[in-house]
Order: C-alpha cells, then sequence, then structure tokens
C-alpha cells in the first residue's frame, strides 16, 4: 500500500494537539468572515517575520512573476545542482499566510534536498479569488523554466499551497511545458469546495472548522482571474503527476482526500507515497519544525525527492545524449 502510519507519537504531540483542539479550533470558528477581518490577518505573517531566522541558509529577496519572493539556498560549499530548484507554495487558507510564517519549513526544505527554494507570495483573499492565486503561481513556475533556466522543478506547498503546486502540474500538462520533477505536499487542500463536500466532516480535525470553511468558499471565485480547470484534483488524469510524497496528520478533515489522490495515483502507475502521523494538527511541518514528527516528515519527503530529482537528471542526460 502507498500510505505509511506513523502511530507512535512523541510526548510532545498530544499537548500541542490539545492546545490547537482548545484555542485555535474555536479561534478560528469566531473569526469574523468580513472583508476587515480577512484583511487583518496580514498581521500574523508580519509579526511572525520579525522572529528568529533559520540558520544554516542564505536569503535572498527577489521578485518572481511580479510577486515578492524568497530564495533559500544551503550556506557553505556549494553540491548543489544547477538545474534543480523548488518552488514553495505557501498555505493559510488562500487568506493568510506568507514568506515569514513559512520561512523555516522553506530552509528546512532547502538543507535537505540541498536545492534552491523560491518561497513564493502569491496574491490571495480578501483582494483577489483563488483564480488570480493560482495565475500568479502558474507564472511563477513558467519564470523558473523558462526564463532562469532550471530544467528540474520540485513544486511544494501545504493546505492551500498544496492545491496550488497541483494546479502548476495540471497547467504545465496542457501548455506543454516542462513537467515539474517532483510534488511534495503538507496536508495540501485537493478540493477546492471541500468546506461543502457533505461526505467530509472535521469532527476529528485538531483546528480546521468545516463551517468556517464553507463559509469561505464562495469567496474563493471572487476573481478577477476566474477559477479554471479542476478544481477538485482528483479528478485530473493521475498520469500527468510526477513522483508524489504527501505528509498528513492522522484523522484531519484533509486526509481521505489525500489518501484517495495518492491511491489514485498509484493505480495508474505514478510513484506515490502518503505519510500519515498519528496526533498530528493539520500542516504541522509548517507550525513546528522543531517537532520530532516534522523532522522526519522532512527527511522522508526530501529522500523522495531527492531519489526523483537524480532519475530525473538521468533521464535529462540521456535525452542530451541522443541529441548528440
Amino acid at each position: 500500500m502507498p500510505i505509511v502510519h506513523h502511530r507512535r507519537p512523541s510526548l510532545l504531540s498530544f499537548p500541542l494537539w490539545l492546545g490547537s483542539r482548545l484555542l485555535l479550533k474555536p479561534a478560528m470558528s469566531l473569526w469574523p468572515i468580513s472583508k476587515a477581518g480577512l484583511g487583518s490577518l496580514f498581521v500574523i505573517d508580519q509579526i511572525v517575520a520579525i522572529g528568529p531566522k533559520p540558520r544554516g541558509v542564505v536569503r535572498e529577496q527577489l521578485t518572481l512573476a511580479g510577486r515578492p519572493t524568497e530564495m533559500i539556498v544551503p550556506a557553505g560549499p556549494s553540491r548543489r545542482d544547477s538545474d534543480t530548484a523548488m518552488l514553495y507554495l505557501h498555505g493559510g487558507a488562500f487568506v493568510m499566510c506568507g514568506l515569514g510564517t513559512h520561512r523555516s519549513i522553506a530552509a528546512r526544505l532547502a538543507k535537505a534536498c540541498e536545492i534552491p527554494v523560491f518561497a513564493f507570495e502569491y496574491r490571495q483573499l480578501p483582494d483577489v479569488g483563488v483564480g488570480t492565486s493560482v495565475s500568479d503561481t502558474i507564472d511563477a513556475y513558467v519564470e523558473l523554466v523558462t526564463e532562469r533556466g532550471y530544467r528540474r522543478v520540485v513544486v511544494a506547498g501545504d493546505s492551500a499551497g498544496g492545491f496550488l503546486a497541483a494546479k502548476v502540474i495540471e497547467a504545465a500538462a496542457e501548455r506543454g511545458l516542462p513537467a515539474p520533477v517532483a510534488y511534495l505536499g503538507f496536508s495540501p487542500l485537493l478540493d477546492l469546495d471541500l468546506g461543502t463536500n457533505p461526505e467530509r466532516t472535521s469532527e476529528h480535525d485538531a483546528y480546521i472548522p468545516k463551517d468556517k470553511l464553507a463559509r469561505l468558499t464562495p469567496l474563493f471565485d471572487r476573481g478577477p482571474m476566474p477559477v479554471t480547470g479542476a478544481r477538485r484534483i482528483a479528478d485530473l488524469d493521475p498520469t500527468i503527476f510526477p513522483p508524489t510524497a504527501v505528509v498528513t496528520a492522522e484523522s484531519e478533515m484533509l486526509e481521505p482526500d489525500a489518501f484517495e489522490f495518492v491511491e489514485q495515483l498509484d493505480e495508474a502507475g505514478v510513484e506515490a507515497v502518503a505519510h500519515s502521523y498519528a496526533w498530528q494538527v493539520h500542516a504541522f511541518p509548517v507550525l513546528n519544525t522543531r517537532h520530532p514528527e516534522t523532522i522526519h516528515a522532512i527527511e522522508a519527503t526530501a529522500d523522495f525527492a531527492k531519489r526523483a530529482i537524480r532519475e530525473g537528471r538521468n533521464a535529462d542526460e540521456r535525452e542530451d545524449q541522443r541529441a548528440v
């Protein structure tokens, strides 16, 4: 089976889960779905951004597709493959978080994969809808593979960012662009209409309230760019996907979609695996990068990505030899 269960949680897992359930979930349920309420969430990223900076990496501020981006590379002597990079897309329900909140996980992935990670800040609610977020993200990928010369790009993201990363794969297939070399998803959102799906529940989720996601869903179509193509990633042709690794928290609301997606890829002959961790919370690798389960999840996904990169590099070398 392509699903690996990790059912021996560290002791730190229990207070983190309970704290999220008792404090974070009620706060999210009560937060107002209004322009002022949603607009004020940008403060979270600003507060986190002034905190301690990750060590062992070098950060550079730049723009990608006209949007703020942070390129993070491992410090020290370079052993990097200059043709490979990662495009990391932050989560936050298309309404919150950014470069500051996701700097730590981007840095860990850069060090573990030994490649530059481009953490990208796409436009989001309340100013624009998901279609615009998708458009920004695709433009960023296009710039990486056509203007910046990266032959192999890993697309990765957590929660809402996982949806955007999958839409990059869809767009690459439709436009005849080089396909991403791997897909990494941390609690990825794979159904844009999950909040209104009667077959899903947040009863056992540590902090996501389904009713609040349902109220947020109509705003996803705000525009100005429409959401085109699949709204549910499992509806896509599975053969367009590269090797895929997904991490979930056991019993979180998004986990059934992740399992369905990975099993669908596996049946289609695509290398795919899901790691499910007991007593964890949604997108836990982002929330606590020193957590034992986070360290394990980063190592597992990085090892998976590095294998996919090696295979992609070997395929490119064979193609280059045939072209001579």
